[in-house]
Parts: structure tokens; sequence; C-alpha cells
């Protein structure tokens, strides 16, 4: 393999893929990343086996070949050099990068060992259908909104996906960990997407290196894979198999207590209560009485504190205890001034949404206070 390349280019492929490279794997080759000189130009990838990332970087392709390298050196190394045009060049396997009078070899793994994963084809993309294509904007929002909720212990695998599924004109987008769940709903589709169970990683992944409005999905169903493409990046994942929780049959359909308070207040006196609620498993009070609304934290060892902000109440006084951390993640989710909490009693579920957003709502189960 011989070629040249931009070091910004080259640095800007290895921040992208170096993300995926395995740390801890049982496999030495998945902490290196795969070097390839096609054709296409220079080509970087990596993979932890769940998630795979491909990008495109371009360069002068002299002589076609493949090596992978440690992934944390070959970053560092690049990092660290300062010419604007870097030279790659392997002798078996041993990869010379050189600029200038400057230059660093890596030894590196046969790209032979680097495990295979789907490549995106426009045969496989058709397959005598439309291309399912999903806005960037559309992408974003389920990452802020939805995929915080998903489980990250991996002792039952499911619950670490979103679990998108279509009834009748909706979407609904999904993903709990038994303690909350965040759902979104999204009328009218534009693009076909399937029913499928996909790692919120691979969401939060895609969300953080997509740069084009507009990514094209393709399911792999022979291997199990999905491929997103977006431009010069390609990210490829598994899909989840399992049965996803019924999340319907877990949201209340009434309510006895609804209020609407101002969300920046609610952070504020969240922020106060958390100093007291870590030392009490991160145990808030939420009481509501009349027009105010009362946030209390009580720790053995360093005190309590209590905190009251206004609201609008519809229904009957009420009483609920959270995880703090819970409310402070859906608070930061949405981008609306107010927001609104329905509860029923102590020991029910409470659905935090938006004030006048309805297409979003976050259910918490409560905890002893």
């Amino acid at each position: 393999m011989h070629a040249t390349v931009l070091q910004q280019d080259l640095n800007k492929g290895l921040g992208i893929v170096g993300r995926v490279v395995a740390t801890r794997g049982q496999l030495p080759v998945l902490a290196n990343i795969l070097i390839e000189a096609t054709k296409e130009g220079l080509v970087l990838a990596a993979t932890n086996l769940e998630i795979g990332l491909r990008v495109r970087v371009g360069g002068k392709i002299i002589e076609l070949g493949a090596i992978t390298i440690p992934g944390r050196s070959l970053g560092e190394l690049v990092g660290s050099l300062a010419g604007e045009s870097l030279d790659l060049q392997t002798d078996g396997e041993k990869l010379k990068i050189k600029t200038g009078k400057s230059a660093g070899i890596l030894t590196g793994i046969a790209a032979s060992e680097f495990p295979p994963f789907a490549r995106s084809t426009s045969l496989r993309a058709t397959e005598g259908k439309a291309p399912i294509k999903i806005k960037k904007e559309l992408l974003l929002e389920i990452a802020s909104q939805v995929a915080y909720a998903a489980a990250v212990d991996e002792s039952r695998p499911v619950l670490t996906g979103i679990r998108f599924s279509v009834s009748g004109d909706q979407l609904f987008v999904v993903a709990t960990d038994g303690f909350r769940l965040s759902r979104k709903q999204i009328p009218n589709p534009k693009s076909q997407i399937p029913n499928v169970i996909l790692p919120a990683r691979t969401i939060l992944e895609l969300a953080r290196v997509v740069e084009e409005e507009e990514i094209v999905m393709e399911m792999v169903k022979e291997n199990n894979q999905v491929i997103f493409s977006c431009g010069d990046v390609q990210l490829v994942s598994r899909v989840l198999e399992g049965n996803f929780p019924e999340v319907d049959k877990i949201i209340p359909q009434g309510f006895k207590t609804e209020v609407v308070v101002d969300r920046e207040e609610l952070k504020s006196a969240l922020r106060v209560a958390g100093i007291f609620a870590r030392e009490n498993s991160n145990i808030v009070r939420f009481k509501v009485q009349g027009s105010s609304f009362n946030i209390a934290a009580r720790a053995a060892q360093l005190g309590e504190n209590e905190n009251e902000i206004e609201t609008e109440k519809e229904g009957e006084d009420g009483e609920i205890a959270f995880n703090y951390k819970f409310v402070q993640d859906f608070l930061e989710s949405v981008t609306e001034e107010r927001i609104r909490l329905k509860i029923n009693d102590s020991l029910s579920p409470g659905v935090w949404a938006g004030e006048k957003d309805k297409s979003l709502i976050h259910l918490i189960m409560p905890v002893r206070g």
C-alpha cells in the first residue's frame, strides 16, 4: 500500500472511526484501525463488533493495499505531525508515515485479520424499492429526546436499544431501561423506517458523525445488520433481537393531577435538591398543593432542602417521589419553556411532557420517598 493524504483529512477521519475502536477486546485487531488504499481513495474503518464505522478520506493512491494499525498510536502520531501532506507506505506489517523530514513507523496486524462488516451497495440499497431516507433533524431529535432512556446494563440487551415501530400513519420511537421510558411519536413519516430495534449507541454515534442533511438507511437481512450512509461516512450496526416491553400498557390513560411549571425554575430547584438527594438514593419528593409545587430532599447526615415554585394545576393535590437524575435528563432533552407533569398517586408512574408538544412523553417510575 502506498498513498498520500492531507494531514487534516486523515486526522478528521481518524477522529470519526476512532470512537468505536475496542479498548478491551478479545481480538487484538479490534484495537486497530483498518487503512485501505482503494480505487476510490483512502478508506478508514474500525469496529467493536456491535458498531462499525467506515469513512473515505480521499487522497492520492499510488499502490493499492491495506493494513491495520493500533488506533490510539495512529491517532497520536498523525495528530502530532505538522506537515500538510502525509505519505503512507507499508512494508510487510509495518506502516511508515512521513512528512518532510519527520517520519514514524508503526507495527500493525495484517488486514486479513480484521473482521469484515457489511458494505453498502446500490443493488442492496434499492432491491426494487425506494431507499429509506432519514432527515438529520429527526435523527438528532431521537438522539437527544429518546436514546438517553435506554439501559446501559447489558443484562437485558434488548433494553439497550431503541425500538422503531409503525402503527397506521404514525412512527413510534421508544427507549426504556425499566425505570423510565421516552416515547416520540412522528406523524406521517416520509421515510418508511421498518419495525426494528437498534442499539441506542448506534443512534448516538450516528448523530455525532452525520454532516449531511439526509441519511440513507438500508437493512442487510442476511446478517441482521443495518447500514447508515451519509456523505463519505458509513455506519454499520447489528440489529437487536428480543421481546421489547409493551410500553403502551405501562403508560396511564388518565390522571388525577396535572401541573404546568417553568422548566428553568424546576431545573434550578433540582440542582439544589440534588445536593441532599445524592446522599439518599437520589430521592426527591414532589408535592402539589393548591397553586404551589414543592420540591424537597433530605439526607440523614447532611440535612434537608425545600423549594417552592408556582404552578398551574388541574385536578387534585398530589405527591410523588422520583430519582431526580431521571427528571434532570428529561428537562435537558426538551426546549419548551414550560413543562407538564401528570400523576395519579405515589405508587403509579408519572408522565412528563412539554406544555404544548404532545409528540414526546417521558414516563418515570416512582420511588419510595
